[in-house]
């Protein structure tokens, strides 16, 4: 009786063991999930930031503003930074935006982290210059 007891055990496990590898495949592979990284403009941003902005020029202070539609204008309190308009977005949670500086035309980008009241990064120009900005939503 012992002997059959085990035998059925085993014929168990066995049928169990051949159940998994028949139902397997050696090219199962688990599809990665990607997340669709998609421009968006945060309406929690929208609105006046103060700040600073370090670089190539010195020191400045600086207003930046964002607008509902994806605009951003931003000047510095020094010549030497010139005004620019820009288009601005949030995309894989990080604050970006790109324009042209009103002076002749260069090209400026931002980058920061995304936050709903700080933005501290950086901003580089096709001229070569480059720095860093703090702003605080007003």
């Amino acid at each position: 009786m012992k002997t059959n007891q085990i035998l059925h055990s085993y014929l168990a496990c066995l049928a169990v063991f051949l159940i998994i590898i028949s139902c397997s495949k050696s090219d199962d592979t688990v599809e990665p999930v990607i997340e669709e990284q998609v421009d968006v403009i945060d309406p929690a941003l929208v609105g006046t930031w103060e700040g600073t902005v370090s670089g190539s020029f010195g020191d400045a202070d600086m207003t930046m503003v964002l607008e509902s539609n994806g605009d951003m204008s931003a000047e510095g309190s020094t010549s030497l930074y010139c005004p620019m308009d820009a288009k601005w977005k949030v995309k894989s949670n990080r604050f970006k935006a790109s324009g042209n500086d009103r002076c002749d035309g260069t090209s400026v980008t931002f980058d920061a982290p995304y936050s709903k009241t700080k933005l501290s990064g950086s901003w580089s120009a096709g001229s070569g210059n480059s720095g860093t900005f703090n702003a605080e939503k007003q």
